[in-house]
């Protein structure tokens, strides 16, 4: 029988349990998942995930394995290990679930003689080749309930600017959707302006027409573009800027790991089990050195060949419309 290994690698994301538990449901291979991604492979902290061991867990908002960033990938000597390992192993193949990141690993890994399949998971959304990554909307409603609350309290305590900052590394998806779904005032996005003097300008236009003010930012709304992964709080300096050119006080929230994982939404936990349903029919028809990828409501996998994984998703052309419509974004770039 098959062997087949199962890592999560980066950050974590709502609904991959339903994927595993997809993944487990088949009787042609034993999957194995190794805790904290690459790393776990060589030092063989592993868990047997059977059907009957996922029962009860599908809709948990804690990852059966757990996951991290490793730098293994990286370097050919660190490829040359974690395939020394799944072979002393008698590993068949490596479903690799992340980002980016996870996405170039997964190629240069099956580049190098290793079978890998790639499943998307990030809160990012910004995978290209897939129009859905796993997560992603478990983290637009936790965004959403934070923009609801400040709604109410705009309207009973007038004359504030409220300012949400919120993940999303280099690209503007999260905040440009939640945003508009929200009906915020202004959404700061990489891909757009991020001058400061352009963002101050923008608010005091807005605040010509109203008291109260709810604006989404950004994490990586660096006005020299030289965000690096892992910072927060560039929405504080903005505010401060806003504060100077308005005398009103703005009033930061800052939306942080808190909306990374939790129970999945409806629409995560069924993307993410269609997902684990074409990862396992993948396996055991062993094909591999693809991506899986949701789009127009279809399920595909997508040849590595064709694939470049440095390419960050553009935004969606639609939404950029209403947006610019509404004057909720500043400029371009």
């Amino acid at each position: 029988m098959k062997k087949i290994a199962l890592i999560i690698s980066g950050g974590d994301g709502a609904g991959i349990n339903c994927t595993i538990g997809a993944i487990a449901e088949s009787k042609k291979y034993e999957l194995m998942g190794f805790n904290d991604s690459f790393d776990g492979i060589i030092s063989n902290d592993s868990i047997r995930l059977k059907s009957s061991f996922m029962e009860n867990k599908y809709l948990d908002g804690k990852q059966v394995i757990r996951t991290s960033r490793s730098k293994l990938p990286r370097t050919q000597k660190g490829i040359d290990k974690i395939k020394e390992s799944l072979h002393s192993k008698d590993i068949d193949a490596l479903i690799i679930c992340g980002g980016n990141g996870s996405l170039v690993s997964a190629k240069k890994l099956f580049d190098n003689g290793i079978n890998t399949i790639y499943v998307p998971m990030t809160i990012d959304n910004d995978v290209n080749y897939s129009s859905y990554s796993i997560g992603y909307d478990t983290a637009l409603n936790n965004i959403l309930n934070t923009i609801k609350g400040l709604e109410d309290t705009s309207a009973n305590m007038p004359g504030r600017i409220f300012m949400v900052e919120v993940l999303g590394g280099n690209s503007g998806h999260l905040a440009l959707e939640s945003g508009l779904a929200g009906f915020a005032d202004l959404i700061i996005i990489p891909e757009f302006s991020t001058d400061y003097d352009d963002i101050a300008n923008a608010v005091t236009n807005k605040l010509k027409n109203k008291n109260s003010l709810i604006i989404i930012c950004s994490e990586s709304a660096y006005e020299e573009k030289n965000y690096e992964i892992g910072n927060q709080g560039i929405s504080l300096a903005i505010g401060k800027i806003i504060q100077s050119k308005t005398g009103i006080r703005v009033r930061h929230t800052i939306m942080g790991f808190n909306i990374r994982s939790g129970r999945p939404t409806e629409r995560d936990a069924l993307i993410a089990t269609l997902m684990g349903h074409k990862c396992k029919t993948m396996i055991e028809n062993d094909e591999y050195g693809e991506m899986i990828s949701y789009k127009n409501g279809k399920i595909e996998g997508i040849d590595f060949e064709i694939i470049e994984p440095s390419q960050i998703k553009k935004l969606d052309e639609t939404q950029l419309l209403v947006a610019k419509d509404r004057k909720m974004i500043i400029g371009g770039i």
